[in-house]
């Protein structure tokens, strides 16, 4: 019986190390654990969150609290295409209501650019050239003054150079307007035949002798009537241009492009 009780004690004291828990973390065998930290602490574990509900997806913002004009313009065409598609009621007034809206900003903007126009003469066009009737007429009565001396002086260094064929049509009804205009400003006019036949109201008309090829650049004259003026003592060319063309008109092109530079009077 003593050996029994002998036997049991020496059983439970080499077997109660085995099932004792450490106290702490402190009292743990760090070699037991690879995932225990010797001269640091552990990182703490990452809780799980909870799945996050999914946002509810955003009202779409109606025409009136849009700022940008590509969206206005979509939203207006999306909202027409409805009320053409599916024309109820209610489709037609929004975009009614819709089309109202965006009316009354285009008359907002016009305002306010009239009110800026008149405060800013480098924006406003009619400070240079007015738009009144009698201001009108009267700076085109000056332009034409000036255009007639302009064609007086001209006459005495320039001439028109007439380019032409016996069988075109136009060049017959181009020929007694050249004539006139000749008559009027005292600028002679220089006939070529191209066909080398004569040509009405220009008997003397000469034949071409290559003179075309240096009025195109070497392309050759390719429709006529054409007309140049063209500097008798230099022999400078500029095209005034091609078929029937009024003796007006034909004054105010030698009036641009002789008095003025591109851009100028607009």
């Amino acid at each position: 019986m003593l050996a029994a009780v002998s036997c049991l004690f020496v059983f439970t004291a080499h077997a109660a190390p085995n099932d004792s828990r450490p106290a702490s973390w402190w009292d743990e065998n760090p070699w037991a654990d690879p995932d225990r930290g010797f001269n640091w602490y552990p990182d703490p574990k990452e809780e799980i969150k909870p799945q996050e509900k999914k946002k509810a997806e955003e009202k779409p913002k109606t025409i009136y609290e849009m700022t940008s004009l590509d969206e206005i313009k979509k939203e207006l065409d999306r909202l027409k295409g409805e009320a053409v598609v599916n024309p109820t009621e209610k489709n037609v007034l929004a975009f009614l209501k819709a089309q109202n809206f965006v009316m009354d900003k285009a008359s907002m903007f016009a305002d306010v650019s009239r009110r800026v126009v008149w405060a800013n003469p480098e924006v406003n066009y009619s400070a240079r050239s007015p738009t009144v009737n009698f201001a009108r007429d009267r700076a085109k009565s000056r332009t034409d003054t000036k255009r007639d001396e302009n064609l007086k002086s001209l006459s005495e260094t320039h001439g028109i150079l007439f380019f032409a064929r016996s069988d075109c049509d136009f060049c017959h009804d181009e020929a007694p307007i050249l004539k006139a205009f000749s008559l009027k400003t005292g600028m002679p006019v220089l006939t070529v035949s191209l066909d080398g036949k004569p040509i009405p109201m220009f008997p003397d008309a000469k034949p071409d002798n290559g003179i075309s090829m240096i009025a195109s650049s070497g392309n050759g004259i390719q429709t006529v009537p054409a007309v140049f003026l063209i500097d008798r003592k230099t022999q400078k060319m500029i095209p005034l241009g091609t078929g029937v063309i009024a003796s007006e008109e034909l004054a105010e092109r030698i009036r641009v492009l002789t008095m003025t530079t591109p851009g100028q009077e607009f």
